[in-house]
């Protein structure tokens, strides 16, 4: 079970969120707070959230930035540090808060969330039909995973240079590690 501050119902995550100045995940009861990121984390989402806007500017795609809750099930709710949808956008709701048909999710890692985003979250958003793409993002080094839907569920590639260019298939583009990590320095 996921460890978080306190339990409650839906009902009492959807309306604490609402009010709340953070974010708050929630997985079948726990809500889970999530801290604001480090000046690596916030360029990366910053940088691909632009890189993806510019590339898919002539396309039926949009953007979305950390602030959309996903709707994964009755009892799961996320904030992917970016998502896009593909078509027109579904909602749980009548405020348009909790976005049900995301096309490719984003999650940039952070030391209290690595084991969430590649353990987890790959259950997670495997379980959305209409995610066709989980990107996985390093803060602390280029490197990338990224899971794409097939027949068989997902198949995951990893890319570790500045030169690699990641396809993006469900988007018809492909997004270059160079502008998701420009200007970074990284320790050895």
């Amino acid at each position: 079970m996921v460890t978080g501050i306190r339990q409650m119902t839906v009902e009492q995550y959807l309306a604490f969120d609402e009010a709340s100045e953070i974010t708050n995940e929630y997985i079948d009861g726990v809500m889970i707070p999530m801290p604001g990121g480090t000046g690596n984390h916030n360029a990366i989402v910053a940088y691909t959230i632009g890189t993806l806007t510019s590339l898919l500017d002539i396309s039926d795609c949009l953007v979305y930035a950390s602030q959309m809750r996903v709707s994964i099930d009755e009892t799961k709710y996320v904030y992917p540090d970016a998502s896009v949808v593909c078509g027109e956008s579904i909602y749980q709701d009548e405020n348009k808060t909790n976005l049900l048909n995301p096309t490719i999710v984003v999650e940039v890692t952070s030391p209290s969330s690595l084991a969430r985003d590649h353990v987890d979250k790959v259950t997670y958003y495997g379980a959305v039909p209409s995610i066709q793409c989980y990107l996985i993002l390093d803060q602390e080094r280029v490197f990338a995973e990224c899971y794409t839907r097939t027949e068989d569920g997902w198949r995951l590639r990893q890319y570790a240079s500045l030169d690699d260019v990641i396809p993006l298939e469900p988007l018809a583009c492909s997004l270059p590690l160079a502008r998701v990590y420009r200007g970074m320095v990284f320790a050895d």
